[in-house]
């Protein structure tokens, strides 16, 4: 029995731009035409200044249209959500080292984030509250920073 022949393997082609709706009087190349017929009656025809005046704002048209038909749909650019950044990775590193300030800068970068992704209205914290967080022990401490990221991270 014969091998199997070897199959060509080809890239598909490249998706073309989708047609635009409508009614198409002319091709693109076709309005460039005009536009340069248009110009070189509006040359010749110096002797009747309407005739003259008509085909430049032909001229003038057709080369616009070239111009748009060559440049494509306007297409508005896609929002991009910003997000400003927390904190740095040094700057994270330090605040572990850091003592009660640290700790704070931590608690506030874990509230920020919250606040993004899944209560923007979450609220502020009491001077009580925020005092038991940062003066906890570092086991505790280190246990409530884990549960809030898993919070933060499960519900991404």
């Amino acid at each position: 029995m014969a091998a199997p022949a070897a199959r060509e393997v080809r890239s598909a082609p490249a998706p073309r731009a989708p047609r635009r709706p409508g009614p198409r009087l002319l091709p693109g190349w076709g309005w460039a035409i005009l536009a340069a017929l248009a110009t070189t009656v509006a040359i010749l025809g110096r002797d009747s200044a309407a005739l003259a005046v008509a085909a430049a704002t032909v001229a003038v048209l057709a080369a616009a249209v070239t111009v748009a038909t060559a440049l494509g749909p306007w297409q508005p650019r896609a929002a991009v959500a910003r997000v400003p950044a927390l904190l740095s990775v040094d700057s994270i590193r330090a605040a572990f080292r850091s003592g009660p300030l640290g700790r704070e800068s931590l608690v506030d970068v874990l509230d920020r984030l919250e606040r993004l992704i899944l209560r923007p209205n979450l609220p502020v914290r009491t001077p009580e509250e925020a005092g038991r967080i940062v003066h906890a022990p570092e086991a505790e401490f280190l246990r409530y920073l884990a549960s809030r990221l898993d919070e933060i991270e499960g519900s991404t």
